[in-house]
């Protein structure tokens, strides 16, 4: 009955219900390695203090400007891989991951240098107001973060490959590897060794470096599906790059410049106080876990819906776009009726102190409330708008309402408004609402397909 129900709502010429569900489950076990691992590293970290808590998190929007080149990248390298696969052309896809494997890591590190010989200055610019201990904690794990980003690319480059070749598996034991072995490595480092945020940047070090080994030796294994050589990797293919910065840059410039926003936040969040900033950086914690699973969809809509543009398949690759943001909002319901009970003992593992367990709580009702109803749209429409090319409009419309509302108006409505907190998240779910009527819009029309003519000329 239940495969049934799947070939109907999923299934195609392409593919089957089975196969989809076979490569969502991989990537939902993964979100839920990657957050609930963060969860409980940052629960390591709130037993030392709350005021390691609050340098993580203000140092975050900072290390995501690094992140955000890595993740911007890979996703042009996963749209593209996914185009070649979906067309059959089994040697372009070996060039495409090459191109990938050699020029993220290159950018990753020209950001990685920029922002260590910043990061002193940065810090005490915008968090001047902070305690003392905060800014010096903060300046110690941002360089250290920044250095793991550079391993970060090369097994992000690996990440992306399979994800684009729809090898969710493989994936998966790539997350596993890396992030049980932050786990451990935090446990030795920050409850062992005791040595506080920087047992932290340590276990990301040793975590993000062998996680980058192993998914080159994953690439050019014999056992390997494409088995890359280094003819694909030391030859540059400017077509080819060209067509992953197209698809990356206007993402990566949507996430730095996103990421500077919540930097701004982090500095007005800051002005209420480190209750606030802590509050904010359990809740923010907390709710990554309930969009681990949801949030997997997107990522599987860059591979079927990229496929589907690869094989010329316009009119199916509209049809997965549609089922994609069903199954998010059902993953989205079914997160929320399992996850909202666990909070208390969510709390628990934060050892939240008490005057910040009443905001955790409220805001992450607030978001809650919001999320059957906008996240799934605001979320995966972007990622199957991208998967056809059309990076442009999804990013800088991204760019655009982060600014205005979750920025402008969260300032407003959290300072002169007197919501503090509470009204940060508020204008993060009008945030929600704005991009899922605007994407929804140009989902129904035609130019989010036109980009996809590109590719037949690569």
């Amino acid at each position: 009955m239940l495969t049934k129900i799947l070939d109907k709502k999923l299934g195609s010429s392409i593919f089957t219900g089975r196969q989809i569900i076979s490569m969502l489950m991989p990537l939902i076990m993964d979100s839920f390695f990657v957050f609930g691992i963060g969860v409980l590293t940052t629960a390591m970290i709130s037993s030392s203090s709350q005021e390691s808590v609050a340098a993580i998190s203000l140092v975050g929007p900072l290390y995501m400007m690094v992140y955000a080149i890595n993740n911007a990248i890979s996703a042009g390298g996963t749209v593209v891989v996914a185009m070649f696969k979906g067309k059959g052309e089994t040697e372009r896809v070996k060039e495409a991951a090459g191109q990938l494997i050699v020029g993220l890591p290159l950018c990753s590190l020209a950001a990685c240098i920029l922002l260590v010989l910043c990061a002193n200055p940065m810090i005490r610019f915008l968090f001047h107001g902070m305690e003392e201990t905060i800014l010096v904690k903060a300046e110690h794990y941002l360089i250290g973060v920044a250095i793991s980003a550079v391993f970060l690319s090369v097994y992000m480059s690996g990440f992306a490959v399979f994800r684009g070749l729809g090898e969710t598996k493989k994936c998966l034991h790539l997350s596993i590897l890396i992030n049980v072995l932050h786990f451990v490595a935090s446990f030795v480092f920050i409850n062992i060794l005791k040595l506080d945020i920087m047992g932290s940047a340590l276990s990301l070090n040793l975590a993000r470096l062998v996680g980058g080994m192993a998914a080159v030796l994953m690439l050019i294994s014999k056992k390997s599906s494409i088995e890359i050589r280094p003819r694909h990797v030391f030859r540059i293919d400017w077509r080819i790059q060209k067509e992953i910065f197209r698809i990356g840059i206007p993402c990566g410039m949507e996430q730095l410049f996103m990421n500077g926003g919540a930097m701004l936040v982090q500095v007005y969040i800051a002005k209420l106080g480190t209750a606030s900033v802590a509050a904010n950086a359990v809740s923010n914690s907390i709710f990554s876990v309930l969009y681990a699973a949801p949030s997997a969809v997107a990522t599987l809509a860059v591979t079927i819906v990229g496929q589907c543009i690869g094989a010329g398949e316009k009119k199916l690759a509209r049809r997965y776009g549609r089922s994609m943001v069903w199954l998010c909002t059902v993953l989205v319901l079914l997160s929320l009726a399992i996850g909202m009970p666990c909070i208390p003992l969510l709390l628990k593992l934060y050892q939240a102190q008490a005057e910040t367990v009443p905001m955790i709580y409220r805001v992450l009702i607030i978001a809650a409330v919001s999320m059957p109803f906008f996240w799934g749209a605001s979320s995966v429409l972007p990622s199957v708008m991208r998967s056809a090319g059309d990076a442009s409009y999804a990013s800088y419309f991204s760019l655009v309402t982060m600014w205005v509302v979750r920025v402008g108006l969260g300032y407003l409505m959290a300072i002169p408004m007197g919501l503090g907190l509470e009204g940060v998240w508020i204008a993060m779910c009008i945030e929600w609402a704005v991009k899922t009527v605007a994407f929804g819009l140009r989902f129904h029309g035609e130019k989010w397909l036109a980009h996809s003519d590109r590719m037949d000329k690569m």
